[in-house]
């Protein structure tokens, strides 16, 4: 009985930290969209996950990325709240900073404030719902 409890207590310890697990999902996110990995991106998408752009799924988002490729993204910083998590769901908002270059040249500098849903999939692994505007919201 004691060698079980001892199990359980250890498995309970050994649990990943969900606010961990997300913010190393956000990190990817923001370094997929800084070297733009469309794929990438995609990839941490659910099944059912919506962009900012309202478009829905990996394989639709991958494909809307890709066909927008005349911008290049050269700095994308991210400042995110940490999660809020409620079972296999969380939200989590951050700020960005991107700066990208248009097919004249020119830098352009752009800043907001982002909503994300996160979903536990049926693997573990925390993937994006929906990623919104939020703007005017407090962090």
């Amino acid at each position: 009985m004691k060698r079980f409890l001892l199990f359980l207590l250890l498995a309970s310890c050994s649990k990943p930290d969900d606010a961990a697990q997300i913010g190393k999902q956000l990190e990817l996110f923001a370094n997929y969209t800084k070297a733009m990995n469309h794929f990438g991106v995609a990839s941490l998408y659910a099944e059912d996950g919506v962009s900012e752009s309202n478009i829905t799924g990996p394989k639709a988002i991958q494909q809307f990325l890709s066909s927008n490729t005349s911008l290049k993204v050269e700095e994308y910083l991210i400042d995110a709240a940490k999660p809020v998590v409620n079972g296999d769901s969380a939200e989590q908002s951050f700020v960005f900073q991107k700066q990208i270059r248009t097919p004249q040249g020119t830098s352009v500098q752009l800043s907001g404030r982002m909503k994300v849903s996160w979903v536990r999939s049926s693997s573990g692994r925390w993937l994006i719902r929906k990623l919104s505007s939020a703007s005017g919201e407090q962090r």
